[in-house]
């Protein structure tokens, strides 16, 4: 769980900064305390501190004397098992930290919300990670009030008219990257869900799955059409054949873009608020909420 959480903030920042490519700046800093060497790389109390300072400029929060303490401690066990994968995500992490500093301070705000809307939901996808439960601490200890109205549920026994979802909704989620021998990222696993509702009824699906392994990356895609309905809470989608391709780069030859069959599904919809933002969640056997995007 800790290798899965490592690379996501530098993964979410860079994402953010897409305008620019990874700048590699060395995170070291002369005469800065060595506290620890394995395998010839080191790690300084400079390097724990800048990633501290990026986590408070990221959350407008600000680390307690245990807490920086405790984070010091987990980043160490983490550089005794994985020295050159922690010391590249560090240099990475404050690489991308130094070009959002560099901007007006309009665009930090909005590489800042873009960053928190992605980043803080991950980390409460994983209750069991001493790093996440850290850092969620952190930023609750801040927005504390917000959390508090952004956990709220809007829903009620009806959603309204099909017009309340006319709009884009995404759903994404991203997970462990890949970094070449010099540190650079080349790929990453990631999902991405879209809905398209239109005013006259009818609904678009696309459905992206990107999966790494070792240089060979895997892409699955997903495309139909449907007519929906909305009773209630209920929400009928009849949908017409969908387009399945599956593309992968180490075995083109098995490669293949086929046709679902048409199928109806049937979900229960609502809007709630998450981190400020209007959500619409669809549930069959799970729970899924979707994002407004343009």
């Amino acid at each position: 769980m800790m290798k899965k959480l490592k690379y996501l903030s530098m993964l979410f920042l860079y994402i953010v900064l897409m305008d620019g490519a990874i700048i590699n700046i060395s995170a070291q800093a002369a005469g800065s305390k060595i506290l620890v060497t394995a395998q010839n790389e080191s790690l300084n109390e400079s390097n724990i501190d800048k990633v501290i300072a990026f986590y408070e400029w990221a959350f407008s929060a600000k680390f307690t004397i245990e807490q920086r303490n405790e984070y010091q401690s987990i980043k160490l066990n983490e550089f005794r098992k994985d020295p050159d994968g922690t010391r590249k995500i560090i240099d990475n992490l404050i690489s991308n930290y130094t070009q959002a500093l560099a901007k007006n301070e309009e665009e930090q705000s909005r590489i800042r919300q873009a960053f928190n809307g992605e980043y803080v939901g991950q980390l409460r996808n994983l209750p069991n990670d001493a790093e996440a439960k850290l850092l969620l601490s952190v930023y609750d200890s801040a927005h504390a009030s917000e959390t508090a109205s952004n956990n709220t549920d809007d829903s009620s026994d009806s959603v309204g008219e099909i017009s309340s979802l006319v709009g884009k909704w995404v759903w994404t989620r991203t997970g462990n990257s890949a970094i070449s021998t010099n540190g650079t990222y080349i790929g990453s696993n990631g999902s991405r869900f879209t809905y398209q509702f239109l005013p006259n009824g009818t609904v678009e699906f696309t459905g992206i799955m990107n999966v790494m392994s070792g240089s060979c990356n895997q892409q699955i895609f997903r495309s139909r059409q449907g007519k929906v309905s909305l009773s209630g809470s209920t929400m009928t989608i009849k949908w017409s054949p969908a387009t399945f391709t599956r593309d992968f780069s180490c075995d083109r030859a098995n490669n293949y873009t086929k046709t679902l069959p048409a199928e109806n599904e049937t979900y229960q919809v609502k809007f709630k608020t998450d981190l400020g933002q209007k959500q619409l969640c669809m549930i069959s056997k799970h729970e899924t909420c979707f994002s407004p995007t343009n």
